[in-house]
């Protein structure tokens, strides 16, 4: 455990001198916060049980949440499934699921996860005892160079406290995790800003289990179909991957939908808190604005892809302010609004059970 008082210290610049340390720490078996194209990462040794057991210990993260193991590229993935022996493709196991895979590492790097049969390479707690591994090539240059500093694959589940919002650069790792890990690479601002799209190979064809970067108008564009879940997210087969929970990415403040903020509003029954702040995906005029006692405008363009890239941060902002009820648009579910709803969902809280 790191005993460093100040967060920033925590925090180095991504020079070589300091990769190769994140390397020597992470095959030490400590933790790391690291940046990818996504969100920043808690990452460990993803080979070692007592490496991957402090993540879940610092996260208090459920030990039935699985984890993403994140590889240099394509070729290193291979190793850490059951798809392939060596080089050759594996003739025990259905070729759908191995053209699936040849077409989502087409993919690699990005913003996609591929749930496969897993090799017995990966320990059971990265699975959480299950006979398939959540894997992916994250396309941010400070993360490959690490990942081609380690011999092994990195387990790196978001770096922040379990169900609270993903963080998305350095100082929110640092100041959320500061005394779990042994440095954090700053890498920038995350472009997405949201997790990783997860989808699972099946016979009849990939399923959709998280959205993210890689919209399903995408995968459908290369796959020919891919099967999507109802807009609660819900699955009838047990979590196989993270980011699946009913409730997730969320502020420790209230955050309700402005439409069913107005509905409440309408609610005699319903007593108003003393500050209410509103985060808007566009402009708002001041007739908008002074409804609300603090107003954050995640992009005043509406440019989904910019208020993805940013909602994270916001959201972090806001829950640190002195409001108590956080009122959210929507936005539409198509492309990336897919996603930014998907984490929006599992973030709100029914305003009736704190109010």
């Amino acid at each position: 455990m790191n005993q460093a008082t100040d967060p920033a210290s925590l925090i180095h610049p991504p020079t070589d001198s300091a990769i190769r340390r994140a390397a020597a720490e992470l095959t030490a078996g400590n933790l790391v916060g690291v940046p990818t194209e996504t969100v920043y990462g808690l990452a460990a040794d993803a080979t070692r049980d007592d490496a991957v057991s402090k993540i879940y210990q610092a996260k208090g993260r459920p030990s039935t949440n699985p984890l993403i193991v994140h590889t240099a590229d394509a070729t290193a993935a291979r190793r850490y499934t059951s798809l392939f022996v060596g080089d050759r493709r594996n003739a025990d196991v259905d070729s759908a699921l191995i053209d699936q895979w040849d077409i989502a590492s087409a993919l690699w790097p990005g913003p996609l996860t591929v749930v496969v049969p897993r090799s017995t390479s990966i320990p059971d707690i990265v699975t959480a005892g299950r006979d398939t591994v959540a894997i992916r090539v994250p396309d941010h240059h400070v993360m490959r160079k690490l990942l081609k500093q380690c011999p092994f694959p990195l387990a790196a589940p978001s770096a922040n406290v379990s169900n609270y919002v993903s963080p998305t650069t350095a100082r929110h790792v640092a100041d959320g995790l500061g005394q779990s890990v042994a440095m954090v690479l700053d890498g920038g601002r995350c472009d997405w800003g949201v997790e990783s799209t997860i989808i699972q190979l099946n016979a009849d064809g990939p399923r959709l289990l998280r959205p993210g970067g890689i919209t399903a108008e995408q995968l459908r564009s290369v796959f020919g179909q891919i099967h999507v879940p109802d807009q609660d997210g819900n699955h009838t087969q047990a979590q196989v991957a993270p980011g699946q929970l009913p409730t997730h990415y969320s502020p420790d403040k209230t955050l309700v939908f402005l439409d069913r903020y107005e509905t409440l509003l309408r609610d005699p029954s319903f007593q108003a808190p003393q500050r209410t702040g509103r985060i808007a995906f566009g402009k708002l005029n001041d007739a908008q604005r002074s409804r609300f006692d603090q107003v954050w405008v995640v992009d005043e363009t509406g440019d989904l892809r910019r208020i993805a890239s940013s909602l994270f941060a916001v959201l972090r902002e806001a829950d640190q302010s002195d409001c108590d009820l956080l009122v959210i648009d929507r936005c539409e579910e198509s492309g990336i609004g897919r996603a930014i709803m998907d984490r929006l969902r599992r973030a709100t809280r029914s305003v009736d059970q704190t109010h």
